[in-house]
Order: C-alpha cells, then sequence, then structure tokens
C-alpha cells in the first residue's frame, strides 16, 4: 500500500436551510464547536475563540488529550457562497485547507460540499506513518457535515409558537447606528440607559418595553444596521443623536421566545425557513421586543422576547417609516462627516 504524498479528502451534504443561516453559522467561530463532530471523538476538548469571533480573520483554538491542540482560521469568507478554513492540528503532519461550497438548491435547501487538501507535502519519513490519511480525513470530514446538518436543521425545527397577526402602529424614540455583529450587545448597554435619561430629562413616559430593531445586515462584513428604542406615544421632534420613527398597522409574523437572548438565532433560524418557504416578503425593521426584565426574573428560562417580521402590504407600508434610511445613507452621511472633522484638523 503506498502512503500519500499530500492529504486530501472530500465530502458533501444536502442541508435543509437557506444559505445565509449556513454562511452566518460557519463565518461565527462561537458557533463552530456546537456542530464540529470532534468532540464525539475527544469528549474533553476545550475551544477557545480568537481575538476576531466573525468573518474572515476568525479564529478558535482547540486542546483535548485525544484530538490533539492547534487552531482554526477563517481565511475566506465570500458572499454567501464559499469559506475556506485553516486547521493546524499538532497530531497532523501538514497543516490542512478545508474549501466549503455553498450550492443552493431551492430558497431552503442547498448543497454543501467540503474539499480538503495539506498545504504542503507530507515529509517524506512520516509517510508511512500516514497510510490512512486520507480515508481518516474524509471520514472525519463526513461526520462535521452530518453534525452541521443537525445542528443547523435542529434549529429550524425547534417547536415556536409563531402565529400571523397584525402588528399595532407605534412610535419609537432611539439611537440607531451601524455597527459590527458581535458589538450588538455592547451597543444595547450603552444605548439604552442613554435613550432613558433623555426620555425622563423630557417628561417623556415611555409605554412598553425596550425593542432592537434591525433595519438592514451586510453578510461579508457582518455589519448591522440596528436600532435600540422605546415605545412612546407623544409626538416629538427627534433630539440631537436621536431618532423618532412610526410603524403602521401592519400584517407580520409574531413568535414568542422564552430563554435568554444568546439563544434568539434560533428562533430567527426557525423564521428565516419559513419566510423563504412562503410567499411573504419581509419589511424592514425585524423588532425584538425584549418584554422580560434580567433584574426582575433571575430564572432565564422565562426571559420572554417577541420577535416581530413585518410583511409588506403591497405597498401601503412604504410611508409609514418615517425618516427612514438605507445603510447606504447611513455611510455616505458618516463618511462626510468624517471628512469634515479631517478639514477641521487640517486648518
Amino acid at each position: 500500500m503506498f502512503s500519500p504524498k499530500v492529504i486530501n479528502a472530500s465530502a458533501d451534504i444536502k442541508i435543509n436551510c437557506t444559505k445565509g443561516f449556513l454562511f452566518v453559522t460557519m463565518t461565527d467561530t462561537k458557533e463552530w464547536p456546537k456542530w464540529v463532530s470532534w468532540s464525539k471523538e475527544d469528549p474533553a476538548l476545550k475551544y477557545t475563540t480568537g481575538k476576531l469571533e466573525i468573518s474572515q480573520g476568525a479564529s478558535f483554538s482547540f486542546v483535548g488529550p485525544k484530538f490533539g491542540s492547534g487552531s482554526v482560521e477563517l481565511n475566506e469568507a465570500f458572499k454567501d457562497s464559499v469559506l475556506t478554513a485553516l486547521v493546524i492540528n499538532d497530531q497532523s503532519p501538514v497543516n490542512v485547507k478545508i474549501t466549503f461550497q455553498i450550492i443552493p438548491e431551492r430558497k431552503n435547501s442547498l448543497y454543501l460540499y467540503a474539499k480538503a487538501r495539506s498545504v504542503e507535502p507530507i515529509p517524506f519519513i512520516k509517510r508511512a506513518l500516514w497510510f490512512n490519511a486520507n480515508d481518516n480525513l474524509k471520514k472525519l470530514l463526513a461526520n462535521d457535515l452530518t453534525s452541521l446538518k443537525s445542528y443547523l436543521e435542529g434549529m429550524i425545527n425547534t417547536k415556536f409558537g409563531i402565529e400571523s397577526t397584525i402588528f399595532k402602529k407605534k412610535r419609537y424614540f432611539g439611537i440607531r447606528s451601524i455597527i459590527f455583529n458581535s458589538n450588538i450587545p455592547k451597543f444595547y448597554a450603552e444605548s439604552y440607559p442613554k435613550i432613558y435619561a433623555k426620555l425622563d430629562s423630557l417628561n417623556i413616559p415611555y409605554t412598553g418595553p425596550p425593542v432592537g430593531m434591525i433595519f438592514d445586515w451586510e453578510g461579508s462584513s457582518n455589519n448591522v444596521f440596528i436600532m435600540a428604542a422605546l415605545p412612546i406615544e407623544a409626538n416629538i421632534k427627534a433630539p440631537l443623536d436621536f431618532e423618532v420613527i412610526d410603524i403602521p398597522d401592519i400584517p407580520c409574523l409574531k413568535l414568542e421566545h422564552f430563554g435568554m437572548y444568546n439563544t434568539l438565532k434560533k428562533a430567527h433560524s426557525k423564521l428565516d425557513y419559513i419566510m423563504s418557504s412562503s410567499q411573504f416578503v419581509l419589511q424592514q425593521p425585524i423588532i425584538e421586543e425584549y418584554v422580560t426584565s434580567p433584574s426582575q426574573e433571575p430564572d432565564t428560562s422565562k426571559w420572554l422576547t417577541n420577535i416581530y417580521y413585518l410583511l409588506n402590504n403591497q405597498g401601503s407600508y412604504s410611508k409609514g417609516v418615517k425618516k427612514k434610511k438605507t445603510m447606504e445613507k447611513m455611510i455616505q452621511e458618516e463618511e462626510a462627516e468624517r471628512r469634515e472633522k479631517l478639514k477641521a484638523l487640517n486648518k
């Protein structure tokens, strides 16, 4: 039997999910330990995320008594279609690069192809010890894809109560910005105290729980156009650094989610799958209504978040969201502001 000069293996699988959901999951290195099959081989395996957790350049390290120690770094993350990861393991004679290619079948199903190849030849003196390397890697790849399929479809099939209803019109007061996806908790933590304080200074009561509103997102850069807000009834002009928007009565899909905020991804995966399987047209913004205050309810399983996916009702919505800006417009405004600051500094 000949020993391989290079390690080369491939595997593929069909997954019932949208390509966007798959891509977001695979470009988040915090998610990898939840779906790779390595812990089945080494239950004591421990993972640590790197400084960058999302998209190109993101990484995590691992260490275990059986699987060894090493790291994974995302080298490429291209437009919801191709992902490349470099895997380093001290128990492997060479480093391995894995390319994942996403081929959509329908809106809510796809084929995922994984091809792994060593980045350099196996040293000649080690080849005899690694004559099963290709077969072992092929088996590991197949197990990883099967585990990923179970993880994604499991989230989609989680039983949430979804109802079709009408979102009753509301006025929201808050702070809107473009931020990196992983900075959402920090943005909320900094914004809500400012919103409460400003409303208090204006003597304007809020009429419900805080909300997070997603207006747009950009998959390749992981930027999110988001707003932290509180509902109000007062008709006011927005102060500097704040915004007021009105959402009219509009059809929506409503999902009640109980659990910690970091499990909301499961709820969104379910709604995303339903939207992709239907003729509904999603209308911005997506609204997360944080009904339960963590300070009042220590049991995280009782934290209620209402998620609303607003549905386009044939054009009548187009005038409903006042002062609506696109992400492109916000970027243009921020760039113009940056140029003005540079001019001032150079005077």
